[in-house]
């Protein structure tokens, strides 16, 4: 008799257990999905709640990379990704000035926000590079997402520390990724 209420708990724990099962594959179908992103744009424009174009996918994955999601990775520019976009913004120390619009410092401060905290120099490569290049090209830089920092990406470094008012180096250091993290942008906001 006990060893039939034993095995009785055990099934009974596995149907409660199994939906959680059914989960799983969902959940590796979505990884899937994002890593098939396209985070880098020939130029990143201007979204607003509403749009519908392959942007907007762009958006919806650097929010689920910088932990803002879950979003749903279907280019409409809909209630969930408003939602992440609106967590972005309770994060400003002031109201957002136009909010659920996303200009060029809104995309310079996604990537901006996801860069190590350590210097970024000439000559080394990988993915913090190629997140550098990202935040740079939205920022106003022209320059190829190569992932490796060369004198090109170094010109559009000192070009951009020129335009945020501080030691023009070529290397990305602390007060460079403070600007990038904050959204600042070479020229004017759109």
């Amino acid at each position: 008799m006990r060893r039939s209420i034993t095995v009785a708990a055990v099934l009974a724990s596995l149907a409660v257990f199994a939906p959680a099962a059914v989960a799983v594959p969902v959940a590796q179908h979505t990884s899937a999905r994002a890593a098939a992103c396209h985070r880098t744009l020939k130029h990143y424009p201007v979204l607003r709640p509403g749009a519908h174009r392959p942007a907007v996918r762009t958006l919806q994955c650097v929010l689920n990379d910088d932990g803002y999601g879950p979003v749903v990775v279907d280019g409409a520019y809909g209630p969930q990704a408003r939602a992440a976009v609106r967590r972005v913004e309770n994060g400003f120390e002031g109201p957002a000035p136009h909010p659920g619009r996303i200009n060029n410092g809104f995309w310079v401060l996604l990537f901006g926000q996801h860069l190590p905290d350590r210097d970024l120099s000439p000559g080394q490569h990988g993915p913090a590079i190629r997140t550098l290049q990202r935040a740079l090209r939205a920022a106003g830089g022209r320059l190829a997402v190569t992932a490796t920092f060369g004198a090109r990406t170094r010109h559009v470094v000192r070009h951009y520390q020129r335009s945020q008012g501080v030691p023009v180096t070529g290397v990305v250091d602390e007060r460079t990724r403070f600007f990038l993290a904050m959204g600042g942008v070479i020229g004017h906001q759109n």
